[in-house]
């Protein structure tokens, strides 16, 4: 580990190994650029012309690779020139230029175009025989040549202090994707048919591959997060419903946006897929704890049917005219506080005001206890009082839909934002490094990088729009919601409003507290 970061070391044995192939050295080669951060080029003792031409041999190489939109994607480049004992130069890196540019300009113009940063560091030889060079790491340090020691941990720091991660645009890579995008590389490199590695596809592979990871690892944790309401049992209170919704859904996005890499529209489809797969999920556990709470409120609907209507309506029993209204308030009342708020508990009255209400009303008229005109009275303001809850659950879903949808976008709108921010980072992050780049190469390259430069700046800026661009459209997407919502809130009390007016008075003393025991924290 290194500031936070898993290192990965690989020896790609070099691209003239006696021991390798040539295709396949240079397949390894190619595979160690497009996955590296940090390229760590060795050179025994003096640079000769042959050290030289395999240089130039390796930036021909990188043309290999089909690069994304700028060629930074390339690791850092050190060059080590190890066994040297030459006098040291105030700058190795201009040292290093001056002689390949002697023998091969283009050489020299082509490391420092390619590579994010160059840098050359020299280390003497360790001071023992060559026999036992073979197996250094057996050699103790206090056996090694002081100064040797000293350059190598020197050069080893100052390798570390420039590693950044691996970055997929404006994203850093984690282990999953890291590991996914060197498969999609190998794969390429391994087709007969690719002529070249495509950086561009295989980053367009990892990043859908890290939004499914996303999505399966994201889904499963809300999934797990709801599922302890199963062992609490169902039913449960639609606040509390909401609490636990709430929770898992924060948990979730946040687990999913850290996730997920790519552009900004490609960032705003994930999310949207996110939202429609979660809410699936929410309309399963849902609809678990609704059917439920119709359960419950029918069985004790029923219950209190049993014990306080039902026996007025036995022939030897039958009610008057008086004891049935009062038997009704009564059947009310006690529902009233036995019920779990919520639509349930109003659909379940309402099939009673349909079903049991009407039959009741129907056989009392029938036995001449109720008279024809008082019968009608009743079905009359039974009807009414039914559509009056029916208004009044509208309403209150709509309300509690905005309240639900505002919550859950706010959750949205600051996860993105914290996402925005940090691949802005990252895009900061790496400007600084392709501009550190300017100290290290010759004055007859300094226009050459500062197109470049400002090209990379180019491209910053137009990334960072998009992402506010994308910031933006949420929040105008959310906005439109919720204005709709709003305005068929307004038009269903509107239409609740001209409905009691219609029939004031008809819903009589129930409106009130049994209205209220049943609708408030619809979900």
């Amino acid at each position: 580990m290194h500031i936070n970061l898993g290192v990965v070391i690989i020896d790609c044995e070099g691209i003239d190994d006696p021991n390798q192939e040539l295709p396949w050295a240079n397949k390894l080669f190619i595979l160690c650029l497009a996955i590296s951060s940090t390229l760590i080029y060795n050179i025994n003792g003096i640079v000769g012309r042959d050290d030289i031409e395999k240089l130039f041999l390796m930036t021909k190489i990188v043309s290999l690779i089909q690069p994304p939109n700028d060629h930074q994607f390339l690791p850092n480049l050190v060059v080590l020139l190890r066994d040297f004992q030459l006098d040291s130069p105030p700058d190795f890196v201009k040292y290093f230029l001056n002689i390949i540019s002697k023998t091969n300009e283009d050489a020299a113009n082509e490391l420092t175009k390619f590579f994010k940063k160059f840098n050359v560091y020299a280390i003497p030889h360790p001071g023992i025989r060559q026999d036992a060079m073979r197996n250094m790491n057996e050699i103790e340090t206090d056996k090694l040549d002081p100064i040797f020691v000293e350059k190598v941990e020197e050069s080893v720091t100052k390798i570390f202090e420039d590693l950044h991660p691996k970055y997929l645009n404006a994203s850093t890579m984690s282990g999953v994707t890291f590991a996914e995008f060197l498969e999609r590389c190998v794969a390429q490199i391994n087709d007969p048919a690719n002529t070249v590695l495509s950086i561009p596809s295989a980053y367009e592979s990892t990043i859908n591959y890290a939004a499914q990871k996303a999505y399966e690892s994201s889904l499963e944790l809300y999934n797990d997060m709801m599922d302890q309401m199963n062992f609490k049992g169902f039913p449960i209170s639609w606040d509390e419903f909401k609490d636990v919704h709430n929770i898992a859904f924060e948990e979730a996005l946040k687990n999913f946006i850290q996730q997920i890499i790519g552009n900004a529209d490609q960032i705003q489809s994930f999310r949207k897929t996110f939202h429609d797969k979660i809410t699936g999920l929410k309309d399963q556990f849902y609809m678990k704890n609704s059917t439920a709470m119709s359960k419950y409120h029918e069985e004790w609907a029923h219950k209190l049917w049993k014990e306080h209507v039902a026996p007025g309506l036995e022939m030897e029993n039958l009610f008057d005219t008086d004891k049935f209204e009062e038997a009704i308030a009564l059947f009310e009342q006690i529902y009233g506080t036995i019920v779990m708020p919520g639509q349930e508990a109003i659909q379940v009255l309402n099939e009673f005001k349909t079903n049991q209400y009407e039959d009741a009303i129907k056989l009392l008229n029938t036995y001449d206890v109720l008279r024809e005109e008082r019968a009608n009275e009743m079905l009359a303001r039974q009807a009414a009082e039914k559509k009056y809850y029916e208004l009044l659950q509208e309403e209150e879903q709509l309300k509690t839909e905005i309240n639900n949808f505002k919550i859950e976008n706010e959750k949205i709108q600051n996860q993105l934002e914290e996402k925005v921010n940090s691949m802005e980072e990252c895009l900061r992050n790496q400007e600084q490094q392709n501009g550190q780049v300017i100290d290290q190469l010759k004055n007859d390259n300094e226009r050459m990088l500062n197109e470049q430069r400002a090209q990379t700046q180019r491209s910053i800026d137009q990334q960072t729009i998009e992402y506010e661009r994308m910031l933006d459209q949420v929040k105008e997407e959310n906005q439109s919601r919720i204005n709709n919502l709003q305005d068929q809130l307004n038009h269903n009390n509107q239409r609740k409003s001209d409905f009691w007016e219609t029939f004031a008075g008809i819903a009589g003393s129930i409106a009130g507290s049994l209205i209220a025991g049943l609708v408030i924290g619809l979900l």
